[in-house]
């Protein structure tokens, strides 16, 4: 994150800072970075620099980024597409790198792949429909964020088209239900308490089992507390991660302290899930960006 994402970050901010001259272009040289062919990523970390790299020409006039993606062979004894090459590993990548460093500045994201050089495009793709449902009729699923837009109406749709038990996520706590009623009668609608004891009602009303549970979805230790009751309770059928803050602001204005606000709950809870829930564990674990 601090070679990729941060130093590219302020690299940009620096620019920005520029007096306007001669138009700069920026080509961003990764390993491991891109999944062309469904291959895994060693480190999809690296991935992170799609980010600066497309706000940087949206924010600074006269700047063009392409990203490239390239393999490197492995060092002997070492698994693995993506290491470091071996000093004495033969290299035809020169005369490659150079064409893309002296092609016509463009923002582009393109991946070098055995001789191909590929490029990333849209395309209208039809979905074709799922051999069967990646919910579970019945099934008990862990939403974080549960309590936020996309995962009260996560939420709603498992209840009503699986009959799911909703286990929602939030770092506030909410009072025991022998309390909602006396909690509704002195706070105002407007408190957030009360908001989310509101929510869990109506999703209830609609027929289903709604949990709540307490953690902050970037701390070890409390997500492993709440996966561990929970899976002494029963399986844990999937994972739905719609934690989130969300902060819209001009990239290279912010600094790191307000980066790491936005990029905690979603990237680092994002790999805390992963440690706590290898593969296998659950039937899935879907992630939800918000735009």
């Amino acid at each position: 994150m601090e070679q990729g994402f941060y130093s590219l970050l302020w690299l940009g901010q620096g620019l920005a800072e520029l007096e306007p001259v001669a138009d700069r272009h920026l080509t961003v040289i990764t390993t491991g970075a891109a999944s062309v062919a469904a291959e895994p990523l060693p480190h999809p970390e690296k991935a992170m620099i799609s980010g600066p790299a497309g706000v940087m020409p949206r924010e600074i006039p006269g700047v063009t980024c392409a990203t490239l993606d390239i393999e490197l062979a492995p060092q002997p004894g070492q698994r693995g597409r993506f290491r470091r090459r071996a000093p004495d590993a033969p290299s035809d990548m020169t005369d490659r790198l150079l064409e893309d460093l002296l092609a016509t500045p463009a923002n582009t994201d393109a991946a070098l792949r055995g001789p191909r050089r590929l490029v990333r495009g849209l395309r209208t793709q039809p979905l074709p429909q799922p051999e069967e449902p990646a919910f579970k009729r019945g099934g008990r699923y862990l939403i974080t964020g549960g309590f936020g837009g996309i995962g009260q109406t996560i939420a709603a749709d498992l209840l009503a088209h699986y009959n799911a038990h909703v286990v929602l996520l939030s770092r506030t706590a909410i009072p025991d239900r022998t309390a909602w009623k006396r909690v509704l009668e002195k706070v105002p609608a407007s408190d957030p308490v009360a908001r989310r004891i509101r929510a869990v009602q109506r999703l209830e009303a609609a027929g289903g089992r709604i949990d709540v549970r307490t953690a902050d979805v970037v701390n070890v230790a409390q997500m492993r507390r709440v996966i561990d009751a929970l899976e002494t309770e029963g399986r844990i059928n999937g994972v739905i991660h719609a934690a989130g803050a969300l902060d819209d602001a001009p990239l290279l204005g912010r600094t790191q302290a307000q980066v790491d606000a936005v990029l905690a709950p979603k990237v680092m809870g994002l790999r805390v899930l992963d440690q706590l829930l290898p593969d296998g564990r659950v039937d899935l674990i879907l992630s939800l960006i918000h735009i």
